[in-house]
């Protein structure tokens, strides 16, 4: 890992919070919030949902979009992005091994300002939520994920601090526009609904929404037509909500909506829900 950068990381969470996290993902690091850790789950084989992209968001008009845009074109450039990539396994979805990339200018409705307001503090309030691989604590308790790599990486050039603050997902836009943080950086998918309320920097990853079942259940749940009549679970105001309720058969299946990803993996392994719907980059991580 780049220990010589995680000196600049300086981490909003107090030491109780993160006991409260790990406890939540079975009492320690290593047990449910690591790779492969959920070994009686299946992400279910020939069954995928909506394709999407993951980006930075900023405020609605934020100049530090563009500034941002560049910084990720010179990591893309100089191989960064593809080291950290590869310590993921996330080689394969960053946009940039699918085509050429080049970095967007500044959009019609981007205003001065908020740059300014960032660089004025010397840090950058980062909303995160945790999951692998993207933000997660490692089997020390640090913060770690291609998502926290990557802002490091990039705080770094900008020359100002990631400050990592944990958000509930669900109202993460209206953390964002108060000024609570400066941009989401966890994984956060585009889409035109959020860009209403959220600037987006270009997209670095091409990401899938997946389901994950029992293995024990794999003979049961082989089609998304299987499912008409199962529990389903996802996290609140996601992707994978989305993809359950755009999807004609899921969209009158029982369903809950959880915290977390993780959350809806511990209902699908206790038995509390047949299936969950997620980002592959996290079930890619965490199943199996």
């Amino acid at each position: 890992m780049r220990t010589n950068i995680y000196k600049k990381l300086t981490i909003v969470f107090v030491a109780l919070l993160v006991t409260g996290l790990m406890a939540a993902c079975g009492g320690n690091a290593n047990n449910d919030s690591g790779g492969g850790s959920y070994s009686d789950l299946m992400i279910m084989s020939g069954v995928e949902l909506a394709t999407e992209e993951y980006a930075i968001g900023f405020r609605v008009g934020s100049d530090a979009v563009p500034e941002v845009n560049k910084l990720i074109y010179e990591l893309i450039q100089d191989g960064t992005l593809d080291s950290i990539a590869a310590d993921y396994d996330l080689t394969a979805l960053l946009l940039s091994n699918q085509g050429a990339v080049e970095p967007s200018g500044p959009s019609a409705r981007t205003e001065p300002g908020d740059l300014a307001y960032i660089m004025d503090k010397g840090s950058i309030k980062i909303g995160i939520t945790i999951y692998e691989p993207m933000n997660f604590f490692d089997a020390s308790g640090e913060l770690t994920g291609f998502d926290t790599e990557f802002a490091i990486a990039l705080c770094d050039k900008l020359g100002v601090t990631p400050d990592f603050v944990e958000i509930n997902w669900d109202t993460k836009e209206v953390e964002l526009a108060a000024k609570n943080i400066d941009c989401i950086w966890n994984g956060l998918t585009v889409t035109e609904e959020r860009r209403q309320n959220i600037e987006f920097t270009d997209s670095y990853i091409k990401n899938k929404q997946v389901i994950v079942i029992r293995k024990a259940d794999a003979s049961k749940f082989t089609t998304i037509e299987s499912l008409a009549e199962a529990r389903l679970t996802a996290e609140i105001a996601s992707a994978g909500e989305d993809a359950i309720k755009d999807d004609p058969i899921l969209a009158g299946a029982e369903y809950t909506a959880m915290a977390k990803q993780t959350d809806t993996l511990m209902e699908v392994k206790a038995g509390t829900a047949d299936a969950a719907v997620l980002d592959f980059t996290a079930a890619q991580a965490l199943v199996g």
